[in-house]
């Protein structure tokens, strides 16, 4: 659960990751989910989660979803999960590398003011590259996920990162294999 808010992908620097969606200028409405990792006190750090959906960035004018988790942002700790308490504290990365036409591309996001997030990107584990921002109207900070959503959510959206990847990027095979049995399991127990 979480708090379900309106937002703007706004492409200011064209990159060369191999998706049109962030390689040309212009802006895309997306659709952002922020929330917490664990069911813990609202007072202790989490892993905070900013989820989005893009609708029409994916192949074939379907959605793309990309999950983003705080974490660090060097060489390698740029896959380790990082606790904060708040997602206005510390940076955000997609962790897990989407396949592009010339190598390995994960995805960061930066807290700045009036909630809205710098968007970069890095290839291969190089430096960090800038793309633009992404801006959300006024999410309220989730609180614990078990008994307190943050605001309004909507429990029918899911996000599937596996199955939407931005067009022009792939999901490589070893993380579609790891990835297979946790989402098997969610959809089981989403349907039941």
């Amino acid at each position: 659960m979480g708090a379900v808010v309106p937002g703007t992908l706004v492409i200011e620097a064209p990159g060369t990751t191999g998706s049109a969606l962030f390689d040309r200028a212009g802006q895309t409405p997306l659709i952002a989910r922020l929330s917490r990792a664990a069911s813990w006190p609202v007072a202790l750090p989490d892993v905070i989660g900013l989820a989005l959906r893009i609708p029409g960035g994916g192949p074939h004018g379907r959605p793309t979803d990309l999950l983003f988790s705080t974490t660090g942002t060097g060489r390698l700790t740029r896959y380790v999960l990082r606790f904060h308490t708040a997602a206005a504290v510390g940076p955000l990365t997609t962790m897990f590398p989407l396949t592009g036409p010339e190598g390995n591309i994960v995805f960061r996001l930066d807290p700045e003011q009036d909630h809205q997030y710098r968007l970069s990107y890095s290839r291969n584990s190089g430096p960090w590259r800038d793309l633009g921002r992404v801006s959300l109207e006024s999410p309220p900070q989730p609180t614990q996920r078990s008994s307190h959503p943050a605001g309004p959510d909507d429990p029918g959206l899911r996000f599937r990162p596996v199955a939407h990847p931005p067009s022009g990027l792939t999901v490589p095979a070893w993380l579609r294999a790891a990835r297979a049995p946790a989402y098997s399991i969610a959809r089981f127990i989403w349907h039941a």
